[in-house]
């Protein structure tokens, strides 16, 4: 019997938001980038693009911007998506970090979060 693996889905890891959708962004995903539903992700400066968060970039995507909505896959290009970037609460099991993510680089990831007024529970 074959067996079914069901990927996140959109919204899934969020436990309260802003009323009217306030929490929410739409933004542009940088191409080449495929992101899941509750990814940490940042912005590059130079184009405000979204890509995966990760402290060793250096193209202002090294700093928390919000957590990726629904999953996106731009590795044909831009895509848009969604992000979480203010006022609501999400499940702090559920976020997803980059490959090799440190207990501390997920302790720094969550505090700025909190500071984005994104509460990890």
């Amino acid at each position: 019997m074959a067996t079914l693996e069901e990927g996140r889905h959109a919204g899934e890891f969020i436990v309260s938001e802003a009323n009217g959708h306030r929490s929410r962004l739409q933004a542009t995903v940088l191409a080449d980038e495929v992101l899941e539903a509750g990814q940490i992700v940042g912005r590059v400066t130079a184009s405000n693009k979204l890509r995966a968060w990760n402290p060793a970039n250096i193209d202002g995507s090294e700093a928390v911007f919000g957590v990726a909505f629904a999953p996106v896959d731009a590795t044909g290009g831009d895509k848009q998506g969604v992000a979480l970037v203010r006022d609501c609460e999400v499940n702090g099991k559920e976020l997803v970090f980059f490959e090799g993510a440190t207990e501390g680089n997920i302790e720094t990831a969550t505090l700025a979060l909190e500071g984005l007024g994104i509460i990890a529970r």
